[in-house]
């Protein structure tokens, strides 16, 4: 008997699996579960919302019962080529890119975005892209993709992984299992990738020249150039429509991991022009008056917050932040001098308030979303940007980012009327 434990989208959807395929199972997600309701139970399949500190961890190692997440659940079952993307940020866009790039093949999109990878199992899609989250990989055993894509890492999540260390190494967990038939693409920018050790076949991305001795692919003004395998050349990314130093970034691992693959650079520039900014990611909602607003509601970090603001450094910024605070240090907000006003609304705004003394005079605090995007506006002149990147979670006033996201959008549209 397996026990599904989580009745949200993943859990469902294993349901349906093992309905499918005649496996005896249970469905369940209460929280006074005792030892006894595990006594048929020989695999728990958890959902990647479930701490590892729960009570369902607990019974399940004092029963000698095996516990995996959908991932590793999935990947026992998938036999195709799998692609797999994590890192503190970026993931949705370079997993959507990727899939964009690797469209002639059929592949499956999806892990973190979009659909629980057991579709892929069930449509028995040749290619399986997947962002993967902590949570998720922190619950694989054996999964290893035959590529692995690291694009950053920063200190998130802590409400859920409760140490640094135990969030790192979720994150580095797959990358320790790969061998050298596997490939990890790596960010050379960021050093503390570099203290990973991992002994798949290694490729790098990065901002600025890639020393001689490292294959991969850097950006230089219109052209990402790229050296694997020995061959080398450029690809043009003048119609490449993603704002941000961020968003080459993404467009550089998922090219990269593409090119592996044996796409070519020709099919890579065909599909550059129609990449499209995913929704809530820094997406443009519109004009009013010369004022231009742009929608980062999926911004949790404050990490996030500074690649949205380093995106319009040509602009001056009315920004948004706000919610409920998941940590970081929202004071280096304040080295950025495109910033003209910072407007704090939600339940940890005085958290916020505080870590930005040294500029009381850009603060202004307000209590509601609503109220935050008409003061943007009030305070914009034409020419500049009000961008909503919160930098925190949803939760006190949202049911998600989606939600929060829905909701700016058509408070900028009242705003136009």
């Amino acid at each position: 008997m397996v026990l599904i434990y989580g009745k949200g989208t993943t859990g469902q959807s294993v349901t349906r699996f093992m309905e499918r395929n005649e496996t005896p199972h249970i469905l369940r997600d209460d929280e006074d579960f005792s030892e006894d309701d595990l006594e048929k139970v020989s695999l728990i399949v958890i959902s990647p919302g479930i701490p590892f500190y729960h009570n369902i961890y607990r019974l399940a190692r004092k029963k000698g019962i095996e516990i995996i997440g959908d991932i590793e659940y999935a990947y026992r079952l998938y036999r195709g080529k799998i692609f797999a993307i994590t890192g503190t940020d970026g993931k949705s866009t370079t997993t959507y890119i990727l899939g964009e790039l690797l469209k002639k093949e059929n592949p499956f999109v999806g892990g973190n975005y979009g659909q629980p990878f057991i579709n892929a199992v069930l449509n028995k899609n040749p290619v399986a892209v997947l962002e993967l989250s902590s949570f998720q990989i922190y619950a694989t055993q054996t999964f290893r993709p035959n590529t692995g894509v690291l694009l950053n890492v920063s200190v998130d999540h802590l409400d859920w992984h409760k140490r640094e260390s135990h969030y790192l190494l979720s994150k580095y967990k797959m990358f320790k299992r790969m061998g050298r038939e596997n490939t990890a693409i790596l960010n050379l920018d960021q050093e503390i990738i570099h203290r990973v050790k991992i002994q798949a076949d290694r490729y790098y991305f990065s901002m600025e020249r890639l020393p001689r001795n490292l294959e991969g692919i850097y950006h230089c003004g219109q052209f990402l150039i790229y050296k694997i395998k020995n061959k080398t050349g450029k690809i043009d990314i003048t119609d490449f429509k993603l704002e941000g130093v961020h968003n080459i970034q993404n467009l550089m691992a998922a090219s990269l991991a593409a090119m592996i693959h044996g796409v070519s650079p020709e099919e890579i520039e065909e599909v550059i022009p129609n990449l499209k900014p995913l929704p809530y990611r820094i997406q443009p909602v519109g004009e009013v008056k010369g004022v231009r607003f742009y929608n980062d509601s999926k911004s949790t970090t404050i990490q996030s917050v500074e690649k949205a603001v380093a995106s319009f450094k040509d602009s001056g910024v009315i920004l948004i932040i706000g919610g409920i605070y998941k940590g970081g240090d929202f004071s280096v907000l304040l080295k950025y001098p495109n910033i003209k006003k910072i407007i704090i609304y939600g339940r940890d705004r005085q958290v916020l308030k505080q870590m930005l003394e040294d500029r009381k005079d850009i603060v202004l605090l307000k209590e509601t979303l609503e109220d935050s995007v008409k003061e943007a506006y009030r305070q914009a002149e034409k020419g500049d940007v009000v961008l909503f990147s919160p930098g925190c979670s949803s939760f006190d006033m949202f049911k998600n980012y989606r939600e929060r996201g829905e909701v700016f959008n058509k408070l900028v549209e009242s705003i136009g009327k």
